[in-house]
C-alpha cells in the first residue's frame, strides 16, 4: 500500500511532468483599482494565479478544511462555501480545474481560467443582494462588485491580452489564419481572371478609347487593379501574394496574384470583381467610384 507521502510525492510529479504547459506571454491586470497577475498559454488559455485571486478577493489561503471540501465538490475553494454554491450559473467544467503550469522563465505556478473571475464575482454579489453572506463575505462581495463594474465594457480575455502583451501574437496568429485560408501553397493554372466588361468600365472611366488588342492595357491598369480590387480584400492578403509573386529582373510578375489563391480567396476575389463592376457601371468617373467606394466602407 502506497503511503499517504508517496501519494502526494506521486501527484506532484504528475502535476510538474515535462509536459507541463508553459506561459508565453506574462503581465498585471488592473481592475477596479486591483492588480492580478496573469499569464496566456502556449495552447492559448487565460490564466489568472491563483495567489493573485486570493489576493483579490481580500482573501488568505484556503484552510484545511476548505481545501477538503472543494477537492470533494470539485470547486475552487473561493466557492464552495455550502452559502454560494447555490449561486453557481455555470456548470462543472475546466474553468473549475485549478491548472499546474510554468510562467515563461520556468517557475511552477498555479491559477484558473481567467473566465472563471466574472462567474465568482456574480456569485458573490448576488448572494449578499439575497442577505445570505457572512460579514466577512460581504467584504468580498464589495471587492465583487467593483471588479464587474471594471468588466462590464470589456471582456476579461481582452484584458488579460493586453495586459500580458499576447494582442501583438493573438493579431498575428489570426492573420495567419487567413492568409492559410486564402493563398495556397499550390499554384493555379492560369485562366482569365478579369473579364472584358471590367476593362471597358475602367478606360470608360478614365475616357480612353478601348484597345482592339486583346490584354494590351497601359500598366496604370494594374495600378487599378491592385487599388479596387486586391487592396479591399482583407488586410495582408495582398502583401502576402505580393511575397508569392515577386516580380523578376525586367520588373513583371512570371505569375498573377489569383494563381496563389485557395478556393476561398479565389470564390472572394470574384466576388470583389463582380461588385466593383456594379458599382463602376453607376459612376461617370473615378472620383464618383472613390466617392461610393468609401460610402460603401463607412456603411460595412
Amino acid at each position: 500500500m502506497i503511503e499517504k507521502s508517496e501519494k502526494h510525492q506521486k501527484a506532484a510529479q504528475e502535476r510538474w511532468h515535462p509536459t507541463t504547459p508553459r506561459a508565453t506571454h506574462s503581465g498585471i491586470l488592473n481592475l477596479a483599482g486591483k492588480e492580478i497577475a496573469c499569464d496566456v498559454l502556449a495552447d492559448g488559455r487565460r490564466v489568472l494565479r491563483k495567489a493573485a485571486i486570493y489576493r483579490t478577493l481580500g482573501r488568505k489561503n484556503a484552510s484545511g478544511q476548505e481545501i477538503k471540501k472543494a477537492q470533494i465538490e470539485q470547486f475552487p475553494a473561493f466557492m464552495s462555501a455550502n452559502n454560494l454554491t447555490p449561486y453557481l450559473e455555470i456548470e462543472k467544467d475546466s474553468r473549475l480545474d485549478l491548472i499546474y503550469y510554468k510562467s515563461p522563465s520556468g517557475q511552477k505556478l498555479q491559477g484558473y481560467d481567467a473566465s472563471l473571475l466574472p462567474e465568482v464575482c456574480k456569485m458573490y454579489v448576488k448572494a449578499n443582494s439575497d442577505g445570505v453572506l457572512t460579514n466577512s463575505q460581504k467584504a468580498i462581495a464589495k471587492v465583487c462588485e467593483s471588479l464587474l463594474c471594471g468588466l462590464a465594457t470589456v471582456g476579461i480575455v481582452a484584458l488579460v491580452d493586453d495586459a500580458t502583451g499576447f494582442v501583438e501574437q493573438r493579431e498575428r496568429t489570426e492573420l495567419q489564419k487567413l492568409l492559410s485560408a486564402y493563398i495556397s501553397e499550390e499554384l493555379r493554372q492560369w485562366t482569365a481572371k478579369f473579364p472584358n466588361e471590367f476593362f471597358k468600365q475602367i478606360y470608360r472611366l478614365y475616357g480612353w478609347s478601348y484597345p482592339n488588342v486583346k490584354n494590351n492595357h497601359p500598366k496604370c491598369v494594374g495600378h487599378f487593379i491592385n487599388k479596387y480590387i486586391y487592396d479591399r480584400l482583407p488586410p495582408g492578403i495582398k502583401e502576402e501574394l505580393k511575397n508569392k509573386c515577386p516580380p523578376n529582373e525586367n520588373g513583371t510578375r512570371v505569375h498573377r496574384f489569383h494563381q496563389h489563391l485557395t478556393d476561398v480567396g479565389d470564390k472572394n476575389l470574384n466576388s470583389q470583381i463582380v461588385q466593383t463592376i456594379s458599382y463602376m457601371k453607376i459612376c461617370t468617373n473615378v472620383k464618383e467610384l472613390d466617392d461610393i467606394l468609401e460610402r460603401a466602407d463607412q456603411n460595412n
